[in-house]
């Protein structure tokens, strides 16, 4: 919590103008939905408004805002080696917190397209970052402390429906890390 409000934490790569304007797009669909708590969006801190803030800082800041966060949206199919180090930080804080709620997106549409039950192709991201998708400690119930979602915007809902208790078929409307039903193809290869 931060000034006694819920904290939702955004992370995800900033660095081109594209990233850039999802990261304040995003920003901003937070703030509309969840207007009582307060969202820890980097792109819009003022470290990164004005002059350059040291990699020190920079660590400092996302550690606290992912440490703060009852809720964290990861942009985890994209390229930024920082996210993806923000990941492993909150799946850490996760299991020791059953509190603490992660939504990494994969949004690609690629990840649809595939056919092995039980596993997200791999789309370059590393099957140590995909494999804590199905840690048991943040894969149980109804609701679990980690929902793959296939937007942003899906997240948001996700994130809402916790807030509202309505989360009757939870993992059915909003987590796609489930998708898969066949077992007969691995990598593309036959067994």
């Amino acid at each position: 919590m931060r000034n006694n409000q819920k904290v939702i934490y955004n992370a995800g790569s900033m660095f081109t103008e594209a990233q850039w304007d999802a990261r304040k797009a995003e920003g901003a669909a937070l703030k509309e939905m969840f207007p009582d708590f307060w969202i820890g969006n980097p792109v819009d801190f003022d470290t990164n408004q004005t002059e350059r803030p040291t990699n020190k800082a920079i660590f400092e800041m996302d550690f606290e805002g992912l440490t703060d966060a009852d809720y964290v949206i990861l942009e985890i199919d994209g390229w930024d080696s920082g996210t993806h180090m923000e990941f492993g930080l909150v799946v850490q804080q996760a299991i020791a917190n059953k509190q603490k709620y992660l939504f990494p997106i994969i949004s690609d549409f690629r990840f649809k397209q595939g056919i092995l039950r039980g596993e997200i192709p791999g789309l370059g991201i590393n099957e140590m970052i995909t494999g804590a998708f199905y840690y048991d400690a943040l894969n149980q119930g109804e609701v679990p402390q980690l929902i793959v979602c296939d937007s942003h915007k899906t997240a948001r809902e996700a994130i809402k429906a916790i807030e509202t208790g309505d989360t009757k078929n939870y993992r059915e409307r909003f987590d796609i890390k489930d998708l898969y039903a066949e077992d007969s193809i691995y990598h593309g290869f036959k067994k």
